[in-house]
């Protein structure tokens, strides 16, 4: 009888809360209030990744499905404990065990009063795809439903946080937020549980241009490894409503890395301005206590898979460890279910350090890009192996790379990404030029920035193809004294739509900050050749493009491996002009409101220049 009972009360239970999720379409407040828990805000992002120029070689179950991040909050006077999610009806575990999604992380399951709660769904089914009805309910431990909601359709919010930077000492932040300024004004912002001294906004109103900075100083320093979540008012006529967005909480930088960090490799590294690269040991090593120190190296330490619990301990708190490096490729062979376990498993070891994962096929980043603090990808065009396919043997277009970068960037928003860019390795599919020449090599590095990277690690620097390849070498310095010169720029800006006219078979991506744009330009005149990629030089380029209103040009400067130097900007009406004589394979400008960019960028060549 007991046993029969019991499943008559599940039964029961099942019944009513099907009929109780029913009574919520068409959206019954009354019901959500009396709820323990109120959903605050979903945001929800389809999955989307470049299909008509890059063809994956393995593409058999495309994405159908999108990525959900749901805010919620206490508004009982008890703490809810939260035994599982249900979404349309079905239990977490439906979900799950049938591979309809990803995967799923509750940041927590206990809330006292008042505390706020965040839910992530990586779902790849069609049940999840853009304009799909949406039912969702989280069942407290009592196995009742503390929190129901229902969407209509899902949809993609026209206001997104698209990055969340998080400057040194951990006290001030940039976000970035793309919006329609026709339809939204967006009217502030706040870093939830934490005071604000001071905001400062550009873009936040009347823009054109669709995208916003705000840059908050907090009252106190946030906590390393802790939950960042932001929320942004936004006004549309008489509504206002709130957009939230969140990340973990470590301090960004722009490394200049790559992989082999042999010994005896590292003099040659530090002239070419690599300043982070995979190594491992304890922190009692020379490396560590002496090398690292010396020239300023970080590095990305392997933990690998089962998680090596002991170099996590060795190295949690050595001042040169840059992120745990979870997993190379793991979109290969790995399901992503287990890469989340992974970022878990190392994240309750140690939160201190950001994690990290390298992807490489497009088809999958939306899958995988979401799960660590850091998402990176490899992608090369030439002479390399490949999982798209490609029109020859022994290459691809250029612009692949930056197809792929823009993908990863849209899955991983609002985090940073870094991209392994096609450095110094033998992979022999060209035999008569195994490695980029200098202009293949800048391209890709340019395309990758333009895209939005956070950081640029080469692959590779192999010691002995480097010596036969002198040119290879001296374009991989080159470029690093234009990174080492620019990185603080390339962290604090944000790929934006401006308006942009230029000459045919030029391609130009603006980057935008508080007070400068880059143009990250490159020529897409060439030939996929079998030796090497020939350029046909363009003459006298002219580009026009549309400038914020933020931005006042005082000064443009042409940043290239050989130095800078300053090209006039002709400005009227919301729009400026520049005019190159010459356009190779690439070349970055920067646009900046103070004079006073000239000097601090010929002391930051002077120094890198210094050391080699």
């Amino acid at each position: 009888m007991r046993f029969r009972f019991l499943g008559f009360s599940l039964l029961m239970f099942t019944l009513l809360e099907a009929g109780a999720q029913t009574a919520q379409v068409g959206g019954d407040r009354a019901a959500r209030g009396r709820d323990a828990l109120q959903m605050e805000y979903v945001h929800y992002r389809p999955a989307a990744w470049e299909q008509e120029r890059v063809t994956e070689f393995e593409n058999g179950h495309p994405n159908e499905g999108g990525l959900l991040y749901l805010y919620y909050r206490n508004q009982s006077d008890e703490t809810v404990d939260l035994r599982y999610w249900r979404a349309n009806r079905q239990d977490e575990s439906y979900w799950r065990l049938n591979h309809f999604i990803a995967w799923d992380r509750a940041y927590n399951r206990r809330l006292a009063p008042g505390e706020l709660g965040v839910l992530e769904i990586n779902a790849t089914t069609a049940d999840f795809a853009a304009g799909a009805p949406f039912e969702f309910s989280w069942v407290g431990s009592d196995w009742r439903p503390v929190m129901r909601y229902t969407a209509e359709a899902l949809e993609e919010d026209p206001v997104a946080v698209t990055h969340i930077r998080v400057l040194p000492g951990l006290r001030a932040l940039e976000v970035h937020l793309r919006y329609d300024a026709s339809r939204s004004q967006l009217v502030g912002i706040e870093a939830i549980g934490h005071a604000t001294a001071a905001t400062h906004w550009v873009g936040e109103v009347g823009e054109n241009i669709g995208r916003a900075i705000a840059r908050l100083e907090l009252s106190s320093p946030l906590a390393a490894g802790t939950l960042l979540v932001l929320r942004v008012a936004v006004r549309e006529g008489d509504r206002e409503r709130m957009v939230y967005a969140h990340r973990r909480v470590h301090s960004d930088y722009f490394p200049i890395g790559t992989w082999n960090s042999d010994d005896a490799n590292l003099d040659a590294l530090h002239k070419m301005h690599v300043d982070t690269f995979v190594r491992g040991g304890t922190k009692d090593d020379a490396f560590h206590t002496e090398v690292a120190q010396k020239y300023g190296f970080r590095t990305m330490v392997h933990t690998g898979l089962p998680v090596n619990v002991d170099i996590i301990r060795a190295l949690g708190d050595a001042p040169a460890t840059a992120c745990w490096m979870l997993q190379d490729e793991p979109d290969w062979s790995i399901p992503p279910n287990i890469m989340l376990f992974a970022d878990d498993s190392v994240r309750h070891y140690n939160k201190t350090v950001p994690t990290f994962i390298t992807l490489c096929r497009n088809i999958k980043f939306f899958e995988y890009a979401p799960i660590p603090d850091i998402a990176c990808m490899d992608h090369y065009a030439v002479t390399a192996p490949s999982s798209s396919k490609w029109p020859k043997p022994y290459g691809t277009y250029l612009e692949e790379t930056g197809w792929y970068t823009r993908d990863l960037k849209r899955a991983a928003e609002p985090k940073p990404i870094w991209i392994w860019t096609q450095g110094i390795a033998d992979w022999g599919q060209r035999p008569k030029r195994p490695v980029p020449t200098p202009e293949e090599l800048a391209a890709q590095l340019v395309l990758n920035l333009g895209e939005g990277a956070k950081g640029i690690l080469w692959f590779n620097y192999g010691r002995a193809i480097a010596e036969k390849f002198p040119d290879a070498v001296g374009a991989m310095q080159g470029w690093g004294r234009v990174m080492k010169v620019l990185r603080e720029d390339f962290l604090a800006s944000e790929p934006v739509g401006l308006d942009v006219v230029a000459p045919d078979k030029v391609t130009v991506m603006p980057l935008l900050s508080r007070d400068k744009i880059i143009l990250c330009i490159t020529n897409s005149d060439y030939e996929i050749h079998p030796e090497a990629y020939p350029f046909a030089e363009k003459k006298e380029v002219s580009i026009a493009f549309q400038v914020p209103s933020w931005i006042s040009p005082s000064v443009g400067l042409q940043v290239a491996p050989s130095g800078f130097s300053q090209i006039g900007v002709e400005t009227a009406s919301a729009r400026a002009k520049i005019a190159l004589p010459t356009l190779g394979a690439c070349t970055v400008v920067v646009i900046a409101n103070e004079r006073a960019t000239v000097e601090s960028y010929q002391v930051a060549f002077d120094a890198a220049r210094a050391i080699e």
